[in-house]
């Protein structure tokens, strides 16, 4: 593996995926107008004219609000596109891997670490189309890896996309001395995004097939909130920024919280996160 094309090489992972590993391999990384994902003519030329090795399909609307107004547009970019990128990459024998998202797991009602094989029924625009996604790409590109990520944060970068995340909105909290409400029915891993990025060059590896990426948790996001708090250690007490909302996601919890023991063993331990407690220390410490 030495040529890899990263879509989306310009947003939060794909920035600092080129940061980390571009003295390591040759990086594609495309604009929008060199490489349109949703025009498969355009993908099919840069394809041909590039002849990547691997790729790493990271270009989405990740915004789950605006995939619920729009969801033409998300249906265009994250599936349509993530397919025009599958077939191009099986055209010329690219290993891929797509990123997915833990939302595909959004109207399941069990309770604990979720694993890949678990039935599902997204409830929203963006997980619906996530999930799409993943059933075409792997019929487009057999032996696709399709990792299905949890929430990601990082500290503010200078030259690197940052957008609003667990970190910052706690922190911002803090320093504002302002009140963030933090639901008690949902359940997330929450993962430091230069894990992930350290770790997925391993992925390329992978046998094709879907696996959960990120962090582990068993804690509710509220608690999860309580928890970092106090490891900032800033003598602010939990009661006076944060607010537990016990209204949101009122018909069932919304637990999301992944399993990733078949990463881990798929990889032989190279792929293996911290929980996101321990995730949240280290970066603290880092």
């Amino acid at each position: 593996m030495h040529t890899i094309l990263i879509t989306g090489a310009s947003g939060f992972v794909g920035s600092r995926f080129v940061c980390r590993w571009g003295g390591a391999y040759r990086l594609l990384t495309p604009t929008h107008a060199e490489l349109d994902i949703t025009d498969a003519d355009s993908v099919n030329s840069f394809f041909v004219n590039n002849r990547p090795d691997a790729v790493l399909h990271l270009a989405a609307i990740s915004n789950t609000g605006y995939c619920e107004e729009h969801p033409e547009e998300s249906l265009l970019v994250n599936v349509q596109g993530a397919v025009n990128v599958a077939r191009a990459a099986a055209s010329c024998g690219a290993k891929l891997v797509f990123f997915s998202s833990d939302q595909v797991y959004n109207g399941n009602w069990e309770s604990g670490l979720l694993k890949e094989d678990v039935h599902l029924s997204p409830e929203t625009v963006y997980a619906r189309h996530k999930l799409q996604a993943e059933q075409l790409v792997a019929a487009a590109c057999p032996g696709s890896v399709i990792l299905r990520a949890t929430w990601m944060y990082d500290k503010d970068v200078e030259g690197l996309p940052t957008h609003n995340n667990f970190v910052l909105n706690i922190r911002r909290a803090v320093a504002e001395k302002s009140l963030l409400m933090l639901p008690m029915r949902e359940y997330r891993g929450i993962t430091w995004v230069r894990e992930a990025v350290e770790m997925l060059p391993y992925a390329f590896n992978l046998c094709g097939g879907v696996y959960n990426y990120g962090s582990e948790n068993r804690l509710n996001t509220y608690e999860t909130g309580c928890c970092f708090l106090e490891m900032l250690a800033t003598g602010v007490k939990a009661e006076t920024i944060l607010q537990p909302d016990i209204e949101r996601y009122p018909l069932h919890e919304r637990n999301i919280s992944i399993s990733t023991e078949k990463v881990v063993r798929a990889s032989a331990y190279n792929i293996c996160f911290c929980d996101t407690l321990g995730g949240l220390r280290m970066f603290l410490e880092q």
